[in-house]
C-alpha cells in the first residue's frame, strides 16, 4: 500500500507541473505571434492614365467603387481633390423618404449610388438631380458596388441582391438568400434572425459578388447570373464585409457573435474556414488588411470598444487598443501605415500600426459610427452623430467641418464616399449630402453658417458637464428654458481634461437628485453604464397651471475605470459636481373643450375609432442600440387604436404595421406577433402613453425584447388631436429575461450587473394612421362572437365568420372591470388563432398571465378595432 501511495505522490509531483507547463506552452503558442508582421501597406492602389489598379474587377474609373474603397478595405483612395474654385461645385442636398444608414459609392461622373429605409435604391447625378431609382420590398442598409461592366450591385432587407444597369436603372437579375428555415434544413445551422442583406457588397478577384446576410451565411454570386457559387458559414448576423487578399486567396470577416469566435478567415475558392478568433464584443465593422503579404495583418474594432490587429495567417492577436465606447466604424489606413479608427465614444484615433499605441486623438461631441475615408493627400473625412462632416488633417488637427443635418434626427451614421469634386454622405434625416472639397475654406464657404474652420476641436478644454440629451441623441450644453409637463429630462456626464475627452461616469453611490416644484414623485433611473441619467414624470411634473421645476444634482464622478469587454467597473474619484437646472413648465389652457380628448372612442359596436401610428423609432441611448438596430428601429411601425376611455384616460390596442413599398402607405403586418396595450393619460393636449407591466416586442430578427416599463410622451392640438411634437420614449428592458443574449448584455455594459435592467431613451414619430379614423369591419366577415373562460385562457368562439388566418392581426384584449386597467396577459406571443379546413377563423385563445378574479370586459380585436365585445362574469 505504501509503495502505491509513493507512486501516486510521485506522479502528482511530476505530472501536475508537466500538465500546467504543457497548457501554458500551448496557450503561448496559440496566442503569441513569433514572426514579424507586415503592418505597413505595400502595393497601394494607384491612379494612372485615368484608371485605378484595384486588383479585382471593380470599376477602374471610379474613385470610390465599394465600401472601404478597395479589396483590402484600407478606406483610402488616391484621388487628389480639386479645389472648390477648380470644380465650381456648390453643396447640395437630395432628400429620400426615410432615414439612410448605408454608405455612398461614386462613379467617374460623380453619380452617387445609395439606398434608403424608404425601400428605394437611388442614383443621384453630380448636380444633385435624380437619375433613376429602383424599388425593393424592404429597407436598404447595404452599400453598393460598381463593377467594370457598367453594373451596380446592392443588397436589400427583402432578402435579395440586385444587379442593376447603371445607365438605365433596369434590374438585370435578383438573387435570393436562404430563409432561416432553409438554412437549418439544408445546413443543419440553427439561426435566430432573419434573411436580410444588411452587410455591404464586395468582390472576389474572379469578379464574384460577395454578399453577407443576416442568416449567418456569406454568399459568393456569379455576377452574370446571380447564381450561388460558394457559401461561407458564419455563426451570427454577418454585417461585416469580408476583406479580400488577392494574393493569398483568403477572405476575412467579423461576425455579430458576442464573444471570442467572431472573426474568421476562409479560403475564397473552397469556402473552407481556416481559423477563428475574436474578442468580447460583436463585430459589425469590416476588417482592413495592412498588406497583401501572407505575413500581413488585419485590423478590426468590435462592440467591446477595442480595436485589435490579428495575423492574417493564423488569427493570433498582435496588439489591442481600447476606446471609451463600442466600435461600429471600420478602420482606415494612411500610406505611412497609421491606423485611423473612429469610435462611438465620439473620438477619432490615429494608432501606430506596429504596436497599437495612440499617435493622436480628435474629439467630437457625439458618437461616431461613420467609417473614415482618406483622400490622396491624407485628409480624413468622417460623419458624426451631431450631423457634421469632419475633415481632419493627417496630424489630427481639424481642417474643417460642415453641418450637414440641421434637424432633430441628425445622426450622420453613413460613411463618406469620395468623388473627384467632393464628398458624398447620407444620414438619419433621409438626406444625401454633397460637400465640395475644402468648400468651408473657400470665400463662399466662410460665409456659409454651416461651415466651421479648424484647427482646434469644437469643445472646451477642461470641465465637468451635465449635458442635456435630446430624444434623438443630440447633446446640447445649453438645456431648453421651457419644457412640457410630461417631458422627461435626460442628462449625460461629459468630462474634458487637458484638451481631451476622458472616460468618466456618475458615481451612483454619491449621486443625489433633489426636485422642487413638483406634484408627483418622478422616476430617477441611472443607466447601467452610469453615463446618462433619466428623470421621468409620472405622468406630469406639475398641474395644468404650469410653474417652475428645479432639479439639483450633486455627487462625484469616476475616472480610470477597469474593464472586461465593454463593462467598466471600479474607477477612481475624478472630482465632484453640483449643478442646478431650472425649467419653466408650460401651462396648459383649461377651457372645457381642451379637457375632453379629441379622439373617437367606439362606445358602441360599429362606431368609428381613432387610430394613431408610431414610427421611425430611434433609441440613441444607450449608444450601442443604434449600432445594433438603427435601420431596424427606423423601419418599425406600430398602429394604436382607441378601444375604451374613462374621463381623461384611455386604453389603446397596439399592433405591428409596415410600409407598403408600392403605395408608400402604412399597412398592418399580420406576420409579426407583436401586440401590446398602452394606457393613455390625456392632460389638456399632453399625451402620456404607458405600460408599466412586463411585455415583449420584437427587437431584431427573432429576438424578443422583454420590457418592464414603456412610456411614450408627446403633445397634440387639443382641438384636432393632431400630434405637434416628436414623441419621447423611455423604457426599461428586463435583460435577464432575454433568452441566450441576456448574459452577454452585461459584458457589453448595457444591462445592470445585479438587476439586469437596461434603461432606454429615444424618440419616434407619432401621428394619425392614414386619415386617423378606422371603421368597423364588415359584421358578416366578423361572424357571431362569444367569449368564455377556459383553464387559464379567455377564448373567443366565432361562428359564421369569413376572416382568414393571416388576413389581419387578430387578438383579444381584456380590461379589469373593477380597476379599468388592462389585464395582464400574453398578448404578444401567446395568442392562438384557430381555423377550419377552409382557413376561416373559428376561435382565438388568449393565455392569462395571472387569473383574473373579478369581471372583465373582453374585446375581439381585428387589427386596431374592437369588432366584438362582452363582459365576462367572475369565475
Amino acid at each position: 500500500m505504501s509503495v502505491n501511495r509513493k507512486r501516486i505522490r510521485k506522479s502528482l509531483f511530476y505530472g501536475v507541473p508537466a500538465f500546467i507547463t504543457v497548457c501554458a506552452l500551448y496557450y503561448i503558442y496559440s496566442t503569441t505571434p513569433f514572426l514579424d508582421r507586415v503592418m505597413r501597406p505595400e502595393g497601394l492602389v494607384t491612379f494612372q492614365n485615368g484608371k485605378y489598379n484595384y486588383r479585382v474587377p471593380l470599376d477602374p474609373e471610379s474613385p470610390w467603387p465599394k465600401f472601404r474603397a478597395n479589396a483590402t478595405q484600407t478606406g483610402r483612395s488616391p484621388v487628389l481633390p480639386q479645389s472648390t474654385s477648380e470644380s465650381d461645385r456648390k453643396p447640395w442636398i437630395f432628400r429620400t423618404g426615410k432615414g439612410i444608414f448605408s454608405s455612398a459609392v461614386v462613379d467617374r461622373d460623380g453619380t452617387v449610388y445609395i439606398g434608403s429605409a424608404d425601400h428605394y435604391f437611388y442614383a443621384i447625378r453630380v448636380d444633385g438631380t435624380l437619375k433613376w431609382k429602383v424599388r425593393t420590398d424592404e429597407v436598404i442598409d447595404s452599400a453598393a458596388l460598381l463593377d467594370d461592366r457598367g453594373r451596380v450591385y446592392v443588397g436589400s432587407g427583402d432578402a435579395h441582391v440586385y444587379a442593376i444597369d447603371r445607365d438605365s436603372g433596369k434590374v438585370v437579375w435578383k438573387s435570393r438568400a436562404h430563409t432561416v428555415e432553409e438554412v437549418q434544413e439544408q445546413f443543419d445551422l440553427k439561426t435566430y434572425n432573419v434573411d436580410w442583406f444588411e452587410g455591404n457588397i464586395g468582390m472576389l478577384p474572379d469578379g464574384s459578388i460577395i454578399a453577407p446576410n443576416d442568416n449567418y451565411l456569406i454568399y459568393a454570386l456569379d455576377r452574370n447570373t446571380g447564381e450561388r457559387k460558394q457559401i461561407y458559414f458564419g455563426n451570427e448576423l454577418m454585417w461585416s464585409l469580408p476583406a479580400v487578399n488577392p494574393k493569398t486567396g483568403r477572405i476575412f470577416s467579423g461576425s455579430q457573435f458576442v464573444a471570442m469566435k467572431n472573426i474568421f478567415a476562409w479560403d475564397a475558392e473552397t469556402g473552407e474556414k481556416i481559423w477563428a478568433s475574436g474578442g468580447l464584443g460583436s463585430n459589425a465593422a469590416s476588417p482592413l488588411l495592412t498588406s497583401t503579404s501572407p505575413d500581413g495583418a488585419l485590423v478590426l474594432g468590435g462592440y467591446d470598444g477595442i480595436v485589435r490587429a490579428y495575423s492574417q495567417d493564423n488569427g493570433k492577436e498582435l496588439w489591442s487598443f481600447g476606446t471609451r465606447d463600442h466600435i461600429y466604424a471600420s478602420p482606415a489606413q494612411q500610406p505611412d501605415g497609421s491606423i485611423i479608427q473612429a469610435s462611438a465614444d465620439g473620438s477619432v484615433y490615429a494608432l501606430n500600426p506596429e504596436n497599437g499605441e495612440m499617435i493622436w486623438q480628435y474629439d467630437t461631441l457625439e458618437p461616431i459610427r461613420s467609417s473614415p475615408a482618406i483622400d490622396g493627400n491624407g485628409v480624413i473625412y468622417v460623419g458624426s452623430g451631431e450631423g457634421k462632416l469632419f475633415a481632419i488633417n493627417p496630424d489630427g488637427s481639424l481642417r474643417w467641418a460642415y453641418q450637414c443635418i440641421t434637424e432633430e434626427r441628425n445622426d450622420l451614421n453613413g460613411s463618406p464616399g469620395l468623388g473627384y469634386d467632393g464628398v458624398y454622405i447620407a444620414g438619419e434625416s433621409g438626406e444625401i449630402f454633397f460637400v465640395p472639397y475644402d468648400y468651408p475654406l473657400s470665400n463662399a464657404g466662410k460665409n456659409d453658417p454651416r461651415s466651421i474652420q479648424g484647427p482646434g476641436e469644437i469643445l472646451p478644454d477642461d470641465g465637468v458637464f451635465l449635458v442635456w440629451t435630446g430624444r434623438f441623441g443630440s447633446l446640447d450644453p445649453e438645456p431648453p428654458e421651457a419644457i412640457d409637463a410630461n417631458e422627461p429630462i435626460v442628462l449625460r456626464i461629459f468630462v474634458r481634461k487637458d484638451g481631451d475627452t476622458i472616460l468618466s461616469s456618475f458615481d451612483g453611490d454619491s449621486l443625489e437628485v433633489e426636485f422642487s416644484g413638483i406634484e408627483t414623485e418622478p422616476v430617477v433611473a441611472l443607466a447601467a453604464n452610469q453615463r446618462f441619467l433619466s428623470l421621468m414624470p409620472q405622468e406630469t411634473w406639475v398641474g395644468p397651471g404650469g410653474g417652475e421645476l428645479e432639479v439639483k444634482l450633486k455627487g462625484n464622478y469616476l475616472v480610470d475605470q477597469s474593464r472586461i469587454g465593454l463593462k467598466f467597473f471600479g474607477g477612481d474619484p475624478g472630482g465632484s459636481f453640483e449643478e442646478t437646472f431650472r425649467f419653466l413648465i408650460l401651462p396648459r389652457k383649461s377651457s372645457g373643450d381642451e379637457i375632453v380628448m379629441p379622439y373617437r372612442i367606439p362606445k358602441e359596436p360599429g362606431d368609428p375609432a381613432t387610430a394613431l401610428e408610431f414610427s421611425r423609432l430611434a433609441a440613441p441611448n444607450p449608444t450601442m442600440l443604434p449600432s445594433w438596430n438603427q435601420i431596424g428601429f427606423d423601419s418599425l411601425h406600430y398602429l394604436a387604436g382607441f378601444v375604451e376611455s374613462s374621463g381623461n384616460k384611455a386604453i389603446l390596442w397596439v399592433i405591428p404595421g409596415k410600409l407598403d413599398s408600392e403605395t408608400g402607405l402604412t399597412v398592418t403586418e399580420p406576420e409579426l406577433e407583436d401586440r401590446f396595450v398602452l394606457e393613455l393619460d390625456y392632460d389638456h393636449g399632453l399625451l402620456s402613453f404607458y405600460n408599466y407591466h412586463p411585455f415583449i416586442l420584437t427587437f431584431i430578427g427573432s429576438w424578443d425584447m422583454p420590457f418592464g416599463k414603456y412610456r411614450i410622451s408627446t403633445k397634440a392640438d387639443p382641438r384636432t388631436g393632431a400630434i405637434q411634437r416628436k414623441a419621447a420614449l423611455n423604457a426599461m428592458v428586463l435583460g435577464d429575461d432575454l433568452e441566450f443574449y441576456g448574459k452577454f448584455l452585461k459584458i457589453m455594459g448595457l444591462t445592470d450587473f445585479w438587476t439586469g435592467h437596461m434603461w432606454v431613451y429615444g424618440g419616434m414619430n407619432a401621428g394619425f394612421w392614414n386619415d386617423g379614423v378606422v371603421q368597423a369591419p364588415d359584421s358578416a366577415k366578423v361572424g357571431n362572437v362569444s367569449f368564455r373562460r377556459e383553464d387559464g385562457y379567455v377564448v373567443a368562439d366565432i361562428q359564421g365568420g369569413h376572416f382568414k388566418k393571416g388576413e389581419h392581426v387578430f387578438g383579444i384584449l381584456l380590461v379589469d372591470a373593477r380597476t379599468g386597467k388592462p389585464a395582464q396577459a400574453e398578448y404578444a406571443r401567446g395568442i392562438e388563432i384557430l381555423g377550419d379546413e377552409s382557413g376561416s377563423i373559428t376561435s382565438v385563445k388568449l393565455p392569462l398571465s395571472q387569473e383574473i378574479q373579478g369581471e372583465v370586459r373582453a374585446y375581439y380585436m381585428v387589427d386596431t378595432y374592437p369588432a366584438a365585445r362582452a363582459t365576462l362574469a367572475a369565475p
